[in-house]
């Protein structure tokens, strides 16, 4: 018997993907962000996430409106991360008997809002009894634009790494909530973060950007994802990641390492991606002009090694893995 604990999540993702039967309709299947389906002369994009009470969220640390929210932009992340319009969302829940139906609207209250920032609806979904605890799963249906979205696959070597947004908050929020600290900017990033939709879409457009992924599980280990389809490296200059000011003040007052919520932290829904060197600058300069959200270069590609080095040392600081103990 093989347990799931020494696998992990990664691994259990590509023994299914084995068993899993492809069709000529499915552009890309399992282990990508999202799914791209051929519908007539149409590109769909297919992606779900699973919310569960106590993996995911405790109810004591939010607001239902808050795990609806959190909930639904970790699914439309995935449709940002392959520079696609969200269109529909389907939501399953399973919940206790005893479930307040006022926290069961208030869910669905922060789904369909999160939905509506983003452009897409909630049109529907299962509901049924859990026997413990709240379970959501969130299925977002998207569309690429004009046939061209971004895998996983296609880094150089040579290439930059480049990274919307600021890294760390929202993992030392829930730091802060587990320890009973008071941040509360911090705090908001873990429970209302932005899927960066349009600016998925402009990077995707932008035709010096090669591949795209967004951080989930914290920024090393989503990095490195990029890496393994065309069995690269990548060094990661930690100097050249901002810290936020908020998150430096957080970790000066309780003796924390930013670096660690920075580069290992998760749930950022921030875009990783990467860029020819030769223009990398350049649009990174028009995304700028475009967007108030910050972009900077992290790191380069290399063909010298396989996996991911921070300052030219293998990172003891990863991500979150599920099943691993």
């Amino acid at each position: 018997m093989t347990e799931l604990s020494r696998i992990g999540e990664f691994g259990l993702i590509e023994r299914i993907g084995r068993i899993l039967p492809g069709a000529p309709t499915i552009i890309e299947g399992i282990g990508d962000d999202c799914a791209v389906v051929r519908i007539f002369d149409r590109l769909m994009l297919l992606s779900c996430d699973m919310f569960v009470e106590d993996v995911h969220f405790r109810r004591a640390y939010a607001s239902p409106q808050d795990v609806g929210w959190k909930a639904a932009t970790s699914a439309l992340s995935d449709i940002a991360a392959m520079g696609g319009t969200p269109l529909f969302s389907l939501v399953s829940l399973a919940c206790p008997a005893t479930t307040d139906s006022a926290y069961v609207e208030g869910l669905y209250h922060g789904l369909a809002n999160a939905a509506g920032q983003a452009g897409a609806i909630v049109v529907g979904g299962d509901t049924t009894m859990s026997p413990a605890g709240i379970f959501i799963d969130v299925t977002v249906v998207g569309e690429v634009i004009g046939n061209r979205y971004l895998s996983r696959r296609g880094a150089q070597s040579g290439d930059l790494l480049g990274v919307t947004g600021r890294l760390g908050l929202s993992a030392a929020g829930l730091w802060a909530l587990d320890n009973g600290k008071n941040a509360p900017v911090l705090v908001a990033a873990h429970y209302r973060p932005t899927a960066r939709i349009s600016e998925g879409q402009w990077l995707s457009g932008c035709e010096h950007v090669k591949t795209m992924i967004d951080i989930s599980d914290g920024f090393v280990q989503d990095a490195e994802h990029l890496t393994e389809g065309d069995r690269l490296g990548l060094e990661i200059d930690p100097d050249s990641l901002p810290i936020d000011a908020d998150l430096r003040q957080f970790c000066q007052e309780y003796g924390l390492d930013p670096l660690d919520f920075v580069l290992a932290g998760g749930e950022d829904y921030e875009l990783a991606f990467a860029i020819r060197p030769e223009d990398g600058e350049g649009c990174l300069a028009m995304f700028r002009r475009e967007f108030r959200t910050p972009i900077h270069v992290a790191g380069q590609f290399t063909n010298q090694w396989q996996g991911v080095r921070v300052a030219g040392r293998s990172s003891p600081r990863t991500g979150y893995e599920h099943f691993r103990k």
